[in-house]
This record gives structure tokens, sequence and C-alpha cells, in this order.
């Protein structure tokens, strides 16, 4: 039964974790032990800012009112709002994922 706890939220807070933990070892030297919490929300917050940014550049090019590179610079900021809380939701649901599994006792 171990093998089913990793499934799906798991896959995505890992993945998350280590973006997080990858960008924190790149930007500073000697890098802090912090929350995985902290880890996620940043990882979080790089993936849907590059993904905002890509969406605000194409919207911004098919609008033709505004200059690529606004559209893809509030693209970028409005992506790095949503990945904090995108990544803060996948952790608190992997957590409680984890919980209910351990109040389960499966081994």
């Amino acid at each position: 039964m171990r093998d089913f706890t990793y499934g799906f939220w798991e896959t995505v807070d890992l993945s998350l974790l280590y973006i997080g933990k990858g960008t924190a070892r790149l930007l500073t030297r000697h890098s802090a032990t912090a929350e995985d919490v902290a880890y996620a929300t940043l990882g979080g917050s790089l993936i849907c800012a590059f993904f905002g940014a890509v969406i605000g550049f194409a919207l911004s090019d098919l609008s033709r009112s505004m200059a690529v590179i606004e559209g893809a610079s509030i693209g970028l900021l409005l992506g790095a709002c949503i990945g904090v809380f995108f990544g803060s939701f996948v952790d608190a649901v992997d957590e409680y994922i984890r919980g209910v599994l351990k109040s389960l006792g499966l081994r």
C-alpha cells in the first residue's frame, strides 16, 4: 500500500519543491534550511511567472494596442502572484493527503 502514497499531488509538490530549492541555491551561496512550503511557493511562483509571461506576450501581440514587452511584464507579474497561491495550495493539499494516509495506518 506504500506505493499508492506517491500520487499526483506528491509529484507536483516535489517538483515545485525542487524548483524552489534549486533557485534558492543558485541565488544564495549559503542556502539556509527553510520550510518546504517556502520552496514550493517559490517553485510555483517561478513556473506561473514563466507561463504568465508567455501568455501575456502572446495576448499583447494579438491585441495590437499594447506593446509586447508591457504585456509580457504584466503577465510575468500576474503569474508570479498567482504562483505564490498555487505553490502554497499544492503544498497544503499534499500535507493533508499525507496526514490522512498516516491516520489510516497503511504500511
